[in-house]
């Protein structure tokens, strides 16, 4: 009875709490759904900003994928410029005018040249400019501007002294030693005015006024009549007695061309000494380059710039003739303008290159045209067919 009684008790006991523990899980279970709904609906109010945020990452990513492609492609383009770099423009100083436009008559090529400096002003209000041109194989004047203005000389006087010194030796009036051979070179190459004057002395025997005479006597037995020499070089180069002009420096030129001052031999050994002078104005870079020889002298001194002398242009490849250029540009106010003499030279040098150039292009088209003209008349038709293949 007891066992029974003992068992029921807990059987009882073990339903009640079975029981207890049911309703209470039946309880949790409606409490626990709307906790999952609640979330569900939270993210569910929370999916469209979300999916608005990851639509504006997307677009985002969108517009940085086209900065990236391009970024990624530019690194491409700079590798392709490397390996084919576009070529670097070279400056070259503009002339005045091209080439193409100066075409006429090289006078007046000339005269336009000048008129462009003056525009320009590399020749200033005052600026008197001389220029002679003369062709030494068809012995005539191309260009002459002012060319019988008488010029201060300056240095252009040595040419004569030197002429005058070979014509005494050359009578036995004076010994030709190496010390006055030496002193000649001196006084041409390198513009030397101590030994120009003592020269002069030398020629009058020590008499300077005596000397002088005899220079100006050999003038005028040359026909050089716009020539004179008036005085000794002063101390500093500041020389303003002495006179020439374009054409008696062109007419010197001229017979020293032509071997007929004193002697060819003596005509010879002048040429060879100007052709060591070192100060070149009408020499220019481009003479140089296409390795012309120019027998020339210049002249310096303030207000005064000038280069006269022989440009062998027909030596170079046979082709062009050899002319006399003759240039003095004058200013009679004397600018003390330190640049003046380096403004000249540069004109000089300017008016030089074009002088040559256009009578290299002159010879040039002379050859071509020479030329056809042989392939056509002076051979037979069959070898002119082949020669212009």
């Amino acid at each position: 009875m007891r066992c029974s009684a003992f068992l029921r008790f807990w059987s009882i006991t073990l339903a009640v709490l079975l029981f207890f523990s049911f309703a209470a899980w039946s309880q949790e279970q409606p409490s626990s759904a709307p906790k999952k709904a609640s979330r569900v609906q939270k993210k569910a109010t929370k999916s469209p900003s979300a999916a608005a945020a990851k639509k504006k990452k997307r677009s985002k990513a969108k517009k940085k994928t086209p900065k990236a492609s391009a970024k990624s492609k530019a690194p491409a383009k700079s590798k392709v410029g490397a390996l084919a770099p576009a070529p670097v423009p070279v400056l070259v100083p503009a002339p005045a005018r091209p080439l193409a436009a100066a075409e006429g008559p090289i006078q007046t090529v000339v005269e336009q040249e000048i008129q462009v400096l003056k525009g320009k002003r590399q020749l200033m209000t005052g600026d008197e400019i001389s220029i002679q041109v003369y062709d030494l194989s068809e012995k005539k004047m191309l260009v002459d501007i002012d060319g019988d203005s008488i010029r201060n000389a300056a240095s252009l006087i040595k040419p004569f002294v030197m002429l005058a010194v070979y014509e005494q030796i050359s009578r036995q009036e004076m010994a030709e030693t190496q010390a006055i051979n030496r002193q000649i070179t001196r006084m041409i190459a390198i513009s030397d005015n101590q030994a120009t004057n003592h020269l002069i002395k030398q020629l009058g025997g020590g008499d300077v006024e005596q000397g002088l005479a005899v220079v100006n006597a050999l003038m005028r037995k040359y026909g050089f009549n716009q020539t004179m020499v008036r005085e000794l070089i002063p101390g500093g180069g500041k020389t303003y007695g002495n006179r020439t002009s374009a054409a008696d420096a062109t007419a010197f030129f001229k017979l020293l061309y032509e071997q007929r001052l004193i002697s060819p031999q003596y005509s010879q050994k002048m040429n060879d000494i100007l052709l060591k002078n070192v100060h070149d104005r009408i020499e220019t870079a481009q003479i140089k380059h296409d390795g012309v020889a120019v027998a020339d002298k210049t002249g310096y001194v303030r207000g005064l710039n000038a280069d006269c002398g022989i440009v062998y242009r027909g030596n170079h490849g046979g082709q062009g003739h050899d002319y006399v250029l003759s240039i003095f540009i004058e200013n009679k106010e004397r600018p003390a303008d330190g640049s003046w003499g380096k403004r000249k030279t540069a004109v000089i040098r300017y008016l030089s290159d074009r002088i040559y150039q256009n009578l290299k292009n002159c010879a040039f088209k002379m050859e071509e045209g020479r030329g056809k003209r042989e392939a056509t008349t002076s051979l037979p038709k069959s070898l002119s067919k082949i020669s212009t293949l």
